[in-house]
């Protein structure tokens, strides 16, 4: 947002520099290689790249899925409430000499005054979860109003309903304080229709953790067992 991330969430406060130098430090089981492959296949699956794509990234913290994109597109313009973030992206961004994508602090509720428009693929990747309903729902509403023809949105984020999210949310201690809205994926299929969206593909990641993932991998059919909430939706009449 272009006055700060105060807008954005009721804990805005969580998003200083120190939390972006934190994000995606390795560890044996929660971050490990296996999450991150899993992860970069869905958004591979989600958002359909192409040479000609122009994606527009809602809430890229220090921009690690738009360097991931930018090879396979032809532009990423990434997006972020925190001027924290977008400091550290445009950094890496320089530090890598990448050309093909912008970082711009801005407002997720209204996506139309992202200058670049139309385009391609508006994602939401690790955002949905970090977002209440007054934000997410004006978002998903201009999303559709930013696409292309033939466009599409793209969300990637925890399943309320998989059992590693409903033991943090039992668990004193264990919830994490930047996710204040970790949803259902039906709650967030309703919220991606009544944006006047019709969903395209759905399919659910399971966790990566050692032996524990076996299980949802072996149960992909259990709400219990969907880890990840994997969603591609196009405009009604796509």
């Amino acid at each position: 947002m272009t006055d700060g991330p105060a807008k954005f969430a009721p804990n805005a406060d969580v998003y200083e520099a120190g939390y972006y130098e934190r994000m995606y430090r390795p560890h044996w089981f929660l971050r490990n290689r296996r999450k991150y492959e899993e992860r970069d296949a869905a958004l591979l699956r989600i958002v359909r790249p192409t040479p000609a794509s122009r994606v527009l990234e809602v809430g890229s913290a220090r921009g690690d899925t738009s360097f991931f994109l930018a090879p396979l597109v032809g532009e990423v313009v990434g997006i972020d409430a925190a001027s924290a973030a977008v400091a550290t992206a445009r950094a890496e961004q320089a530090a890598r000499g990448l050309v093909n994508i912008r970082f711009e602090e801005a407002d997720a509720r209204d996506l139309t005054r992202v200058p670049g428009g139309p385009f391609d693929v508006v994602l939401l990747a690790d955002l949905v979860e970090h977002v209440l309903d007054d934000v997410l729902v004006p978002c998903l509403e201009s999303a559709r109003r930013v696409l292309a023809p033939g466009g599409a949105v793209a969300i990637y984020t925890p399943n309320r309903t998989h059992w590693a999210e409903r033991i943090k949310a039992a668990v004193p201690g264990l919830q994490q304080e930047d996710h204040i809205a970790v949803r259902p994926a039906a709650r967030v299929v309703e919220l991606v229709e009544a944006a006047g969206l019709r969903v395209d593909d759905l399919f659910f990641s399971a966790c990566p953790y050692p032996v524990l993932g076996a299980l949802d991998r072996a149960l992909p059919m259990v709400g219990l067992c969907r880890f990840r909430t994997c969603l591609r939706a196009v405009t009604s009449a796509s």
